[in-house]
């Protein structure tokens, strides 16, 4: 079985253009959808890819033109996120139903022989938005690919309408979505006849954080040099529990609610303050939610009592206090903080 070191470095290997010191050339559009502004020109030069790849490529770049100004006159950072959700790059999926094949051009031959099926309507496209449509359909190598790129691109619009949601909690507990961005990706000999195939790529542009995970932060609790107070670590996982249930508050359902998604600000504590009094006190916002792609609103059919269920059934809060409550107890030990599931979204049964 291949390790997260084995997969980091196939992902390396198999897309050499998001090495790090690779320049990527993307255009760039603002976050409003409806606005009539052309997309600009963005350079920017890979600093980390954050592999293995999962469901996206993630990537810390540094802006070449930091001068360059976003769509609201604002300059952009020097240093950002750039997330393109490039089917080539999905891991999970691929692990789960395809034996853990990676993508290749003998794949990609076979999803353009798809495509010309279905254009020619020699094929008829499944509904891939079926959630058992995997677990109901054999699939060839070409429809796989089809339906990972409709994924890909269902997910990097609910990740680009959940931002807009929540734009009032962006730069505090959510990262900073500073644009909308595309990469054009080339593909030589992508239908076995030597001609070269181009497909864009949709992605966002994102605040770069300097972090740790929650897990992280709890697994090397013990380790840190100097040490502080359990009463720091207790405060900072509730604070991550009030940042999940904070976005309930905006009709957004979280369907992948991870401790790994959840960041610490590096540092989390406010030296000033720590400094002026000796009281160990936490920098404003210490705790960051990261990837949407897999939340949705609530639908403007959805009745009360269906999303109150939607909500209950998915435990978001829950995904976040019990894991956290069992790495505690795993590598700090018990009685150091206490969880119990929210009741926000319990309805006792009529009687």
């Amino acid at each position: 079985m291949s390790t997260e070191a084995d997969k980091a470095d196939r992902d390396a290997s198999l897309f050499p253009e998001f090495l790090e010191g690779k320049e990527l050339r993307l255009s760039l559009s603002s976050t409003d959808t409806s606005s009539s502004i052309a997309p600009t020109a963005l350079s920017c030069t890979i600093v980390k890819a954050f592999r293995p790849f999962t469901m996206s490529a993630v990537l810390l770049v540094s802006i070449v033109q930091p001068s360059a100004r976003l769509h609201d006159g604002l300059l952009l950072p020097s240093t950002a996120i750039v997330k393109l959700y490039d089917r080539r790059c999905v891991s999970n999926t691929r692990d789960d139903f395809d034996d853990g094949k990676s993508w290749s051009l003998d794949k990609e031959r076979e999803y353009r022989r798809y495509l010309d099926d279905v254009a020619t309507v020699s094929v008829t496209q499944g509904n891939f938005d079926n959630p058992t449509y995997l677990w109901d359909n054999v699939l060839s190598d070409g429809e796989f690919e089809a339906y990972i790129q409709h994924q890909s691109q269902k997910m990097f619009n609910a990740e680009r309408t959940t931002y807009e949601r929540l734009r009032d909690l962006q730069g505090k507990i959510i990262p900073e979505l500073y644009g909308l961005v595309e990469y054009e990706i080339t593909i030589p000999n992508a239908r076995g006849d030597e001609s070269v195939v181009t497909h864009t790529v949709s992605g966002l542009l994102l605040e770069y954080i300097s972090s740790l995970s929650l897990r992280q932060l709890v697994a090397t609790w013990k380790a840190r040099d100097p040490r502080l107070p359990n009463e720091v670590l207790v405060t900072l996982c509730e604070d991550a529990v009030r940042v999940v249930d904070r976005i309930s508050d905006f009709d957004v359902l979280n369907e992948d609610v991870r401790v790994d998604n959840l960041l610490i600000r590096e540092p989390f504590i406010d030296n000033a303050s720590y400094l002026q009094d000796e009281k160990v006190a936490l920098v404003e916002n210490p705790v960051v939610l990261i990837d949407l792609g897999h939340c949705r609103l609530r639908r403007e059919d959805e009745s009360e009592g269906e999303w109150v269920q939607a909500k209950w059934s998915q435990d978001e809060t829950g995904a976040v206090g019990f894991v956290v409550l069992g790495l505690i107890r795993e590598f700090i030990g018990e009685g150091v903080w206490t969880y119990e599931r929210s009741l926000r979204y319990y309805r006792p049964l009529e009687e």
